[in-house]
């Protein structure tokens, strides 16, 4: 199998078509761990920078309280890249170490690779998602429910690959009962991070 990866658009595309493959090939590149680390947080701080400005580029509407809670969040970048990146690294050691408890042969490293690619992954499809929105708004729900269920997908395939997991299923099962739970977690640790170094709570 050749360590060299394709071009970002062939690389995007290969993760929809078979992402268990393109995880393999991901993980033979063997990267050092600073790198992956450094990876990991630029995407997140990336993806941060692309809800950020899209959410404040929309106006609130005053008559519903989720949309001005919305625009009162975002308008607190900071706390968000926070809450985005602690979600990020407890999504490296949870997929490390739960996959290892669960008999999987997965190392640190191959996890902090394919979240860091899963987030990129995320990004350049999230892009391509608004330009097609933009073009066509007839579609944007159609394309926010295909972009939830393309994480998913890809993530569960990204796990098989890294851990030799062979039931995607179950792993599925796995990712979702770990997700509502990483979700409360961060959800208090991002809380009590920023009131403690911010002065707010996102």
């Amino acid at each position: 199998m050749s360590n060299n990866l394709p071009a970002i658009p062939t690389l995007v595309w290969e993760t929809i078509r078979a992402p268990r493959p393109t995880a393999e090939r991901i993980l033979a590149l063997d990267l050092p761990r600073r790198t992956l680390w450094e990876a990991l947080i630029a995407a997140v701080l990336l993806t941060v920078v692309l809800v950020v400005g899209l959410v404040l580029a929309v106006p609130a509407d005053p008559t519903d309280p989720a949309s001005v809670a919305m625009q009162e969040m975002y308008a607190q970048p900071l706390p968000v890249a926070l809450g985005q990146i602690i979600n990020a690294v407890v999504t490296v050691y949870a997929i490390t170490f739960v996959g290892q408890w669960l008999g999987g042969r997965g190392t640190l490293n191959g996890a902090l690779a394919l979240v860091a690619w899963h987030q990129f992954f995320l990004l350049f499809m999230a892009l391509a998602g608004i330009v097609v929105g933009v073009v066509f708004p007839f579609v944007l729900s159609m394309l926010i429910i295909l972009m939830i269920a393309l994480y998913f997908y890809v993530l569960t395939q990204f796990v098989c690959a890294l851990h030799g997991f062979e039931n995607g299923m179950v792993v599925f099962l796995g990712i979702i009962v770990a997700f509502l739970t990483l979700l409360i977690l961060v959800a208090v640790l991002t809380g009590f991070i920023s009131a403690l170094i911010f002065g707010v709570t996102p």
